[in-house]
């Protein structure tokens, strides 16, 4: 019983600890700046990041959720984060920086749209906003915006790969202790 429980624990230890976050700290932040391809692993279209410091009362300090940084829109207009490989966007906070806007998004798989937001996300300035899609399998995250205005974004949250490796193992953990109970106390439970 013991050894079940600490396999369950194990498991679900290893599903929470399933996400990447890119919280665009160890870039300079420096508006100027956009955010290079191949950053984490991904091509960034539009984007650039920016210090918390830079505008205070802006929703770029507002929305910064790590401590130093957040990515924006550096245009004002539409924005994309593409993959050559397939990847999963489970959420990321989003604040706008000016005025009250609503954001839509797309999630694309070789150039075929396989998801689209319903509804629209209000945002505002003052209160950084989750906004989590769970979208598995797409190399392309187009996000849109009512207004042409800048947004900030941080935490932008993909599965890591490592971690689903250790979600793997707690699964054949969990058997492994399955199969090495005797058949009676199988029998009993």
């Amino acid at each position: 019983m013991k050894k079940t429980l600490l396999s369950l624990l194990l498991l679900v230890a290893s599903a929470s600890a399933s996400a990447a976050v890119i919280t665009f700290d160890d870039l300079p932040g420096n508006e100027t700046d956009v955010i290079v391809d191949g950053y984490r692993g991904f091509q960034w279209h539009n984007f650039g990041a920016i210090s918390a410091g830079a505008y205070p009362g802006s929703g770029y300090a507002a929305g910064t959720v790590s401590p130093a940084n957040v990515a924006y829109n550096r245009d004002g207009g539409t924005a994309a984060v593409s993959s050559a490989a397939s990847f999963n966007f489970a959420g990321a906070y989003f604040t706008s920086a000016w005025l009250d806007q609503e954001l839509a998004f797309d999630g694309w798989r070789d150039g075929q749209l396989v998801y689209s937001t319903e509804v629209s996300y209000v945002l505002d300035t003052t209160t950084p906003q989750w906004i989590g899609l769970g979208w598995s399998g797409i190399d392309t995250l187009v996000i849109y915006n009512s207004s042409g205005t800048p947004w900030a974004m941080d935490n932008f949250t993909v599965p890591e790969p490592a971690s689903l490796a250790l979600f793997g193992t707690a699964l054949a953990g969990l058997a492994a202790a399955r199969r090495r109970k005797p058949a009676s106390a199988r029998a009993a439970a």
